[in-house]
């Protein structure tokens, strides 16, 4: 994240206590959607290039959960007590770091599902909150 996302390197390191592990996702908007082409744009630039895209479009952090809190192992506390601990962390963030919205609403899930998309987002991601942390596996 420093080379390509130097904005959201110094977020991270003045907003993040030592010992922690977030878990999210860069994101660019630009006029109300997700602006992808963008971050491709990050990924291949050089050190010449870079601040202008930086300057151009800033990028935000979206963080869903926490692996790792004062340097000890998240991963397998139920998403339910990782989500509580990532609220806690962020209390007092500020653009641009960001939490994900959740919900246990269904309504309000079927609605961010119709309503999403045209700005972007593709779908929803649904978990149990008794699940632990599963790297790499969808489940």
């Amino acid at each position: 994240m420093t080379g390509y996302f130097p904005e959201l390197s110094l977020a991270v390191v003045s907003a993040v206590p030592p010992g922690c592990v977030i878990d999210g996702e860069a994101v660019i908007w630009s006029q109300g959607r997700l602006y992808f082409s963008a971050l491709q744009q990050r990924l291949g630039a050089g050190p010449k290039t870079l601040p202008r895209l930086v300057a151009a479009a800033p990028a935000s952090y979206a963080a869903f959960d926490v692996l790792a809190v004062a340097g000890h192992d998240a991963r397998e506390l139920p998403l339910s007590q990782r989500r509580a601990l990532l609220e806690e962390l962020a209390n007092g963030w500020e653009p641009p770091l960001s939490l994900s919205p959740t919900t246990t609403d269904r309504e309000l899930a079927a609605q961010w599902f119709e309503d999403l998309p045209h700005t972007g987002i593709e779908g929803l991601v649904i978990k149990d909150l008794n699940q632990p942390y599963a790297p790499g596996a969808r489940s």
